[in-house]
């Protein structure tokens, strides 16, 4: 019988043909080999499938599957390559973004090393639509954390959530996450699955929960960001916020999160819904919601503003930061 892979790299793709080389080429030249890959594509236009074609033959590739009819939902292709995984671990490889040769080694170190850890998260540098290194900060760590003397640090699920996640999506890209397939238990019946834009933030909210978090101060992965997005596309119409307010409602049912920290982040949602440019019927509807959860907002805007402003004067108020302080450090 062959032995099961340790690793399942799950490849999702949609008319990305002209990164997918390079995106399957670093996976290949991974330096730890123990891994099967599966190739997803939903229902691409453009040249994609020959090349998942040529690709498909590798002996490392286990399932290569072509949607006939597109699902609308990047999550679902999750969900599918979930489903066909055999490995103990599995990393989401998204077709436009691409690794550093030692990724894969890194992660499964760190997770055999650490069996109460759910998933371990990789820095990344940020590249063009061309491949160029951008310059732009994501991973926001502190200079503590980026002299750390091991490389990496272990939080407990329900502090990295209240922390982090309570404020944005902290675990950006999938391409930098290496997760344990054993703890998704709880995720059969998540709304994760059927949401079209910030499925990934309650993803990794779930799961964290679940377990501990491993942070590694290396920049291993190429996240690629486009001058659009399906993301940039769903904030400009409001439907994203709509998401995004169900997942910090979440949140709150399952950690402890301090009333006034709840008061600027309730501020900050009337706040963008006030500023998008999206039609009068979406931005009613994204009012309604508000009220529904958190009742009125101006007052939660008026605190998020006055917060906003003394933050420039006194820094504990800046309460993104002084909460990423609860799980490691304080950059004061």
């Amino acid at each position: 019988m062959k032995k099961k892979p340790t690793v399942s790299v799950i490849v999702p793709n949609y008319n990305y043909a002209r990164y997918l080389r390079t995106r399957i080429e670093s996976i290949l030249a991974q330096t730890y080999q123990d891994f099967e890959l599966i190739l997803l594509d939903d229902a691409s236009t453009d040249d994609s499938l020959e090349i998942l074609e040529y690709y498909g033959k590798c002996p490392k590739v286990s399932v290569c599957e072509i949607n006939k009819k597109n699902t609308g939902s990047p999550f679902l292709q999750w969900k599918k390559g979930i489903d066909l995984s055999q490995g103990n671990y599995i990393w989401i490889a998204e077709s436009d973004d691409f690794a550093d040769i030692h990724f894969l080694e890194t992660a499964v170190r760190l997770l055999d090393e650490n069996p109460g850890a759910v998933l371990c998260s990789l820095g990344s540098w940020f590249v063009d639509e061309n491949g160029e290194t951008l310059q732009k900060e994501y991973d926001r760590w502190t200079r503590a954390q980026r002299n750390y003397k091991k490389g990496y640090k272990v939080f407990r699920g329900s502090d990295y959530v209240a922390g982090n996640m309570y404020w944005r999506n902290y675990v950006y890209n999938a391409s930098g996450v290496v997760f344990r397939k054993a703890r998704l238990d709880l995720l059969e019946e998540s709304p994760v699955f059927g949401m079209r834009y910030v499925g990934d933030w309650l993803f990794w909210t779930q799961l964290a929960l679940r377990g501990e978090v491993i942070e590694v101060y290396k920049k291993l992965n190429r996240y690629r960001k486009h001058s659009k997005s399906v993301t940039v596309e769903g904030h400009r119409m409001g439907l994203a916020i709509s998401e995004e307010m169900d997942v910090t409602r979440y949140i709150e049912t399952k950690v402890k999160v301090n009333g006034y920290d709840r008061l600027v982040r309730h501020g900050s949602y009337f706040k963008h819904i006030l500023r998008t440019d999206a039609p009068c019927s979406i931005k009613q509807e994204l009012f309604d919601k508000f009220a529904k959860y958190w009742g009125n907002g101006w007052f939660a805007y008026g605190v998020e503003r006055l917060n906003k402003y003394l933050s420039i004067f006194i820094p504990l108020l800046n309460r993104r930061r002084m909460n990423r302080c609860r799980v490691g450090w304080c950059p004061f």
